[in-house]
């Protein structure tokens, strides 16, 4: 077992099948994600040790470093070859990577990248960094020795992560509270293009109108209300909901009251509605929630984060203030 910083943890390994003929030098490699790219999941590093072979690996995030792994071993390169998967924990934002691969206890070569792990989607990606593929033929290449990358109809509907060619690497989406229906049993088809190019499993074109399809009740009541929140009208329904799965009720991406000050942070920085002739501001978190004791209070206790029949979206059809008021109170 290796010894590594408690915010590093082996994932898992994948062997290069493509044979190094001796005395053939190829570099060190950092193959995901790659440099000036972004990702919205902290879920995988993954490096090409090249050749020679090393006999030990350091990783190091942001200044972090972890303990050498050790990946010499006879064994080792027997089953993995010049590959190594790990999971680290990224910081949210940019990350600077940096492998250093050991050979006799030195220095041998080293890879570096500059990555940007996207974790609000109420915030931009700065424009230096481009999204991440995976699946353009010269990666899915480098991971066909272990994986299916050319499943066929039939694999692609095992409802099992056992299966399933998708779970292989993508089955920590699902180890979330809540888990998106289709995705729990791995229908990625529905939502994902087998037959995109140049790279494979692009989702489907269209926004909400993928999401209605099975949606369609939440779609008739938004249609109904007279001002309809930006994200809802624009069918962005991922920049508030993740359509795999998270620990966030209604597969949130994030706390409700985050999601909100993260587009409205005016209201998290001053007063937020003054209460009575008491002078002071309500709370937007913290007290038991009058209305519905059973879910925590927050910015939807008030407000309905598709809209509503007045233009400050107020919950239950409500326009008048004083009528919200008497909702709760």
């Amino acid at each position: 077992m290796v010894n590594l910083r408690n915010w590093f943890r082996i994932a898992g390994f994948a062997l290069f099948a493509g044979g190094i003929w001796a005395g053939q030098v190829t570099a060190l490699e950092i193959v995901y994600p790659a440099d000036k790219t972004f990702f919205s999941r902290s879920n995988y590093l993954v490096v090409k040790g090249g050749a020679p072979a090393l006999d030990a690996v350091v990783i190091a995030i942001n200044g972090l470093r972890s303990e050498p792994i050790p990946v010499g071993s006879p064994e080792y390169r027997k089953l993995f070859k010049d590959f190594l998967i790990l999971q680290p924990e990224f910081e949210k934002g940019k990350n600077q990577v940096v492998v250093e691969g050991m050979i006799g206890g030195k220095l041998a070569r080293t890879a570096s990248a500059d990555v940007f792990y996207h974790a609000d989607p109420s915030r931009a990606v700065p424009g230096s960094y481009k999204p991440f593929v995976m699946h353009l033929p010269e990666q899915e290449a480098l991971c066909a020795p272990c994986h299916s990358m050319n499943p066929d109809k039939a694999e692609l509907k095992v409802e099992s992560a056992k299966g399933n060619p998708c779970a292989s690497c993508h089955k920590g989406m699902l180890q979330s509270k809540f888990v998106h229906g289709p995705a729990g049993v791995f229908r990625c088809t529905y939502c994902h293009q087998v037959d995109s190019r140049p790279n494979k499993y692009q989702p489907r074109p269209g926004g909400a109108a993928v999401c209605n399809e099975c949606h369609g009740d939440k779609a008739a009541d938004f249609m109904r209300n007279k001002f309809v929140h930006g994200p809802v009208a624009i069918g962005e329904c991922t920049l508030c909901h993740d359509p795999h799965g998270s620990d966030q009720p209604a597969q949130l991406t994030a706390k409700i009251n985050t999601l909100c000050l993260g587009c409205h942070e005016s209201v998290g920085k001053g007063g937020h509605v003054v209460r009575g002739v008491s002078g002071k501001f309500h709370p937007l978190e913290g007290p038991k929630n009058p209305a519905n004791p059973s879910i925590p209070f927050s910015c939807a206790s008030c407000h309905d984060p598709h809209g509503g029949q007045g233009q400050n979206f107020f919950v239950a059809g409500i326009v008048d203030r004083f009528q919200l008021c008497s909702h709760c109170h």
